[in-house]
């Protein structure tokens, strides 16, 4: 068997029914998402298979190499590791090292410094799943072995909205002069000049672009000044019916019938104080559950204290890891 390089759209078919072999009972991956991730993210990007002689793949991998500017203007020199799947029965000859020494060739021929483990945009998981079983271990110690190193944890929360009695009490009104609605196109100029001034780099590159692939208007929240009309926080919000799957809502299989989802959410800098993000929060979360939604997912954060405030409780955990990329001289 030897390592190729593949086009994942398509083998996406193969490659989440491997992905799901290795690690779909804590993390199932459906076509769905990983098609929609593959065909939006824009970043340069290597997928490498191994296949048995009837084409079934048996391990794949899939890097990108980061070219969005960061808050700064310039692009990260960094490159991502979005999947890197190895069937249990062809563990421990060397595959997994194969493809990660051939994609790590790649990246350093395209200039990355640094290697991170999830993380990129249209991710899959933003660190090494923490989960007991399913390979885990093995991926944990195989990581550390070839030079990977933690650089902390994040969480995704989930909480039950059908049980969440802080529901049935009166909603706090914002102060002043504002006001949350949900998005509609004639905010869409007041969003991008509030989302790249006040995050500029990747929440505004992920904002614009969702807006460019058609994201419904009751996927995002906003929080408006009514005195001028501008936008002064935001919260992207899923459920079910949402065209376009985020974070909170991947692992929907284990979610129940009525998944939703959040993230991220963020007010401008100068408005903090105000009540206006936990406000946000609160009613974007009162508006998942008039929608029906059950089961909620905060995805992708540390700050578990604050989300805990209105009864979310860490679900998953992730661990932040990254490799340095020795460069050829």
């Amino acid at each position: 068997m030897t390592i190729r390089a593949v086009d994942p759209e398509a083998v996406a078919a193969e490659l989440a029914a491997l992905w799901n072999r290795s690690a779909g009972t804590a993390f199932p991956l459906d076509e769905r998402l990983l098609r929609q991730q593959v065909a939006l993210d824009t970043d340069p990007r290597l997928c490498l298979a191994v296949a048995r002689p009837d084409g079934s793949l048996v391990a794949a991998s899939l890097v990108k190499r980061a070219v969005r500017p960061g808050a700064d203007g310039v692009a990260p020199r960094i490159g991502y590791l979005s999947l890197l799947a190895v069937d249990e029965a062809e563990r421990r000859r060397g595959l997994a090292a194969g493809l990660l020494a051939r994609s790590v060739a790649w990246l350093a021929s395209r200039g990355a410094e640094r290697l991170e483990l999830g993380g990129d945009y249209y991710h899959l998981v933003p660190g090494r799943p923490v989960e007991d079983g399913a390979g885990f271990e093995a991926l944990d110690a195989f990581l550390r072995a070839v030079g990977f190193e933690g650089e902390g944890f994040e969480y995704d929360l989930s909480a039950d909205l059908t049980r969440a009695a802080w529901l049935s009490e009166p909603e706090r009104l914002p102060n002043g002069s504002y006001r949350y609605a949900l998005y509609e196109p004639k905010y869409r100029g007041a969003l991008l000049r509030f989302i790249g001034s006040s995050f500029p780099g990747r929440w505004s590159h992920e904002i614009r672009e969702a807006l460019d692939a058609g994201i419904r208007g009751a996927d995002l929240m906003l929080a408006v000044d009514e005195r001028d009309g501008s936008v002064v926080g935001f919260s992207r919000i899923y459920d079910k019916d949402s065209p376009l799957l985020g974070p909170g809502v991947y692992w929907r299989a284990l979610m129940g019938e009525h998944p939703g989802g959040l993230g991220p959410i963020g007010v401008d800098p100068s408005r903090r104080g105000l009540g206006l993000g936990m406000g946000l929060l609160e009613h974007c979360v009162r508006d998942l559950a008039r929608r029906g939604v059950g089961t909620m997912v905060i995805d992708w954060t540390d700050l578990v204290d604050f989300y805990g405030k209105l009864g979310f409780k860490v679900w998953k955990r992730y661990e932040r890891m990254s490799l340095r990329i020795r460069l050829e001289r």
